[in-house]
């Protein structure tokens, strides 16, 4: 087991829209998973349940070495989880990844993790890899105009691209951050899929963390099931605070408890 500095109870957390705009952050991160690959990177983000705002799981990523995957020089990180329970299928405990940082993305070139109990490895090239892991993520965040929010809160698209949605003071225990609010939508789903929440700071880190299930991705309607939990409205679709361990979590970096 590892130490780790985040507390049992997730600390208060006011969200609050600025007027001080952010319109594009360089983020070196590996999208979602807040590590960025280089050496000497050691960093850990954890899961409050959303409900009861108790700690759920850790994640510790360490980058321990130079590595080549596929004649691509990247660095191999060890990832290891302190979870609550062991229920979920898809363990990365401990598991690998190695990723390399390129000047437009940071990206996966191959990923070790345990399923279903056998330990599993994808790499760059086979399968869906591409899909999961290897296109996903741009290193410039940008608010383009391409969310436009309405009276009622919900939001409209435009033909703009970028993933930039306003700008936000977030508040995490007795620390504040100006942050650049990123939703990266699941495009390629016709029933919505998976949304991110994300706010990045002027430095392109990861302080504050949602994800989202479209209203019928997972069967049944995740708004009936889950009737107090946040919801987003893009283009008329639904979407629920609600990921794929069947619940719903408010992820903490590091970051956000840095001295």
């Amino acid at each position: 087991m590892f130490d780790h500095p985040f507390p049992p109870k997730r600390p208060a957390v006011t969200i609050t829209e600025s007027t001080n705009r952010i319109y594009e952050v360089d983020c070196p991160e590996l999208q979602w998973w807040f590590a960025v690959p280089r050496l000497g990177e050691h960093y850990q983000w954890v899961q409050y349940d959303a409900v009861t705002q108790e700690l759920d799981n850790v994640v510790d990523m360490r980058a321990t070495g130079p590595a080549t995957i596929k004649g691509i020089d990247c660095v191999k990180i060890r990832v290891e989880e302190s979870a609550r329970d062991d229920d979920f299928p898809v363990s990365l405990d401990p598991g690998y990844m190695y990723a390399v940082l390129d000047d437009d993305r940071a990206r996966w070139l191959s990923v070790i993790m345990t399923v279903n109990g056998k330990q599993v490895e994808t790499t760059i090239g086979e399968g869906d890899f591409a899909e999961q892991w290897g296109e996903i993520g741009r290193r410039k965040l940008v608010d383009d105009g391409r969310y436009v929010r309405q009276t009622d809160g919900s939001y409209v698209t435009t033909d703009r691209t970028g993933l930039g949605a306003g700008t936000y003071d977030v508040t995490i225990g007795e620390r504040t951050f100006h942050c650049l609010r990123v939703l990266d939508r699941e495009l390629i789903n016709a029933e919505g899929g998976e949304l991110v929440e994300a706010y990045m700071n002027q430095d392109g880190r990861t302080v504050f963390h949602r994800r989202y299930d479209s209203q019928y991705f997972r069967g049944g309607d995740l708004a009936s099931k889950w009737p107090d939990n946040h919801k987003m409205v893009i283009d008329d679709m639904v979407w629920v605070h609600h990921d794929c361990t069947m619940r719903a979590h408010d992820i903490i970096t590091a970051r956000a408890l840095s001295p």
